[in-house]
């Protein structure tokens, strides 16, 4: 199924709920706050002291004579000298655009100087000459715009110093705000399915364009900043009908997966490409096999997942996963350890390490009860790489919640699912949701419900700026906008909005990825033309 005919079954308005994410201090102006100290010199009897610690004495005929002073120097009255912090210097400061704040710290008298900031872990600071230490400050958001404290500790064979506090201002454009937006008609009508980095500075999309009623592949690649040429355009399989379905990249080597129409009907593909080249088909599914993503591991391993006809005769379709040369796996849900009493819908899957995370749907009787009906419920899978497989299906309510599903994935920095799903009564009217898990399929934080009239979620990804974006569609009926939006974790509002879309028709976006400086979402806009849009982390 295409996914905008999956945006028309899951889009639906739903309730509002938030609360403020937590604020940062801001000084008034950017000027630099006080950063260092010292000690001033002190002079001996009144009379001028010389570099060399020599004192000027004036006879009484007129010449001047010098003596040397008696002042001990640190240590030789046996007590270690006490490690100083002489001054920090924060460069650039502000910070105007996504990168690294260079720290240099001047310290006497110390072997080690240790900075401190509030939320993260200590860093020792790399010692230079001249007594200079050196570290470096990455700010990869506009959510951490204002003014910041560090502290610095300097040490010497176990003297520590007193504290010294520095102060450094982040004024990065909003998160949020947009820096491209594009819909191009140029290619004809369609949509982009699926976005993946490609190397250091480009994107990639898949997508879906429509030659009258039938439907071609093809990749558009993109600079950082939006830019692009004719040659960034390319038609794949152009002798099939062809649906784009996911998308992998690893540095240059581009992974996808489409779905091609034959003589006995569609069969999911997958092919391995680098830019300007034509795919290489690495395996083609059978009939009546479905597939909704594809996974890749650091190391090179790809995995299909979706869904194809169960052998048994309670259910209808299993969960499949599939790998280029290895064996297939079955996954058959087995909360009563009877097999296919369950219909399983894959609809992603993600490496985190060496497992294989997976949600979806599960449909049947969940109770125990015979009367109640059947009824789906999301999950979450967990498959190692013995092939063990450790199901989560959560029982849900509150009140008359009894349904649910889960559309799209993605794993955070601790190796965390963070999923996009939707829950509901019998009658089911979609509420959109967010849920975290930890590895083994603890919630990490209670679910955060999706504003009002924000759908279901399409894509999903996790930014290093320590945030998950969603992409979607804002609205109900023929007329929505565009939606990124991110959310921090533990907080039930979202840190940021972009929304766009200022004629009447369906501006969707179905993928989101975030790339170095720049967080980046495809879909369709108005016309129903591929739309691109390029934010501010």
């Amino acid at each position: 199924m295409s996914t905008l005919s999956r945006f028309l079954t899951l889009l639906a308005p739903f309730c509002l709920a938030g609360c403020p994410i937590p604020e940062v201090a801001h000084c008034a102006d950017y000027d630099l706050c006080p950063t260092s100290s010292g000690a001033a010199a002190a002079s001996t009897g009144g009379d001028p002291m010389l570099p060399t610690g020599e004192v000027l004495t004036v006879t009484s005929a007129g010449e001047v004579t010098t003596t040397s002073t008696t002042t001990a120097a640190p240590g030789t009255t046996g007590q270690p000298a006490v490690p100083a912090v002489v001054s920090v210097m924060f460069t650039p400061d502000p910070l105007e655009q996504v990168g690294i704040i260079e720290v240099e710290v001047v310290a006497e008298d110390a072997d080690h100087v240790r900075m401190d900031r509030p939320g993260f872990e200590s860093l020792e600071l790399s010692k230079g000459p001249d007594e200079r230490f050196h570290g470096a400050i990455e700010i990869l958001s506009g959510l951490s715009n204002g003014t910041h404290e560090a502290s610095f500790v300097p040490r010497q064979e176990g003297v520590e110093g007193a504290t010294e506090i520095g102060y450094y201002t982040v004024a990065l454009p909003e998160a949020g705000s947009e820096v491209l937006w594009d819909v191009i008609p140029d290619d004809g009508l369609g949509q982009v399915d699926a976005l993946a980095v490609l190397g250091d500075e480009a994107i990639v999309g898949l997508g879906t364009l429509y030659d009258g009623d039938t439907p071609r592949c093809y990749v558009h690649r993109r600079d950082l900043d939006g830019s692009y040429s004719g040659a960034d355009v390319q038609v794949l399989f152009p002798e099939y009908p062809c649906t784009a379905v996911d998308l992998e990249t690893d540095g240059e080597t581009i992974d996808l997966l489409v779905t091609v129409t034959g003589g006995d009907g569609p069969r999911w593909r997958v092919a391995t490409m680098a830019w300007g080249q034509a795919p290489t088909v690495l395996r083609t599914g059978e009939k009546d096999e479905v597939a909704h993503a594809l996974a890749r591991d650091g190391n090179g391993k790809r995995a299909v997942c979706g869904t194809a006809p169960s052998p048994g005769l309670m259910d209808t379709i299993d969960g499949r996963v599939w790998t280029l040369n290895g064996p297939t796996s079955e996954l058959d849900y087995q909360p009563k350890v009877v097999e296919h009493q369950f219909d399983e819908n894959v609809m992603d899957c993600k490496f985190s390490g060496d497992q294989l995370v997976l949600v979806g749907e599960v449909y049947g009787k969940h109770e125990n009860s015979g009367l109640d009906p059947k009824r789906k419920r999301p999950f979450l899978l967990e498959l190692d790489d013995q092939g063990e497989a450790h199901w989560t299906v959560p029982g849900l309510g509150p009140g008359n919640t009894t349904q649910g599903g889960a559309s799209t994935l993605a794993i955070d920095d601790q190796g965390r699912a963070v999923v996009g799903l939707y829950t509901c009564e019998d009658m089911c009217d979609r509420e959109p949701e967010l849920w975290i898990y930890e590895p083994g399929g603890d919630l990490a934080f209670p679910p955060v419900t999706l504003p009002a009239e924000v759908s279901v979620p399409f894509g999903l990804t996790w930014s290093p700026a320590g945030y998950a974006v969603i992409a979607g569609a804002l609205g109900t009926g023929n007329t929505t906008q565009f939606l990124m939006q991110g959310y921090v974790p533990g907080a039930y509002a979202p840190a940021w909005t972009f929304a766009k879309g200022k004629q009447a028709g369906l501006h969707i976006a179905f993928a989101v990825v975030a790339a170095p400086g720049v967080v980046v979402g495809a879909g369709t806009g108005a016309g129903g033309y591929p739309a691109f849009a390029f934010v501010n982390p």
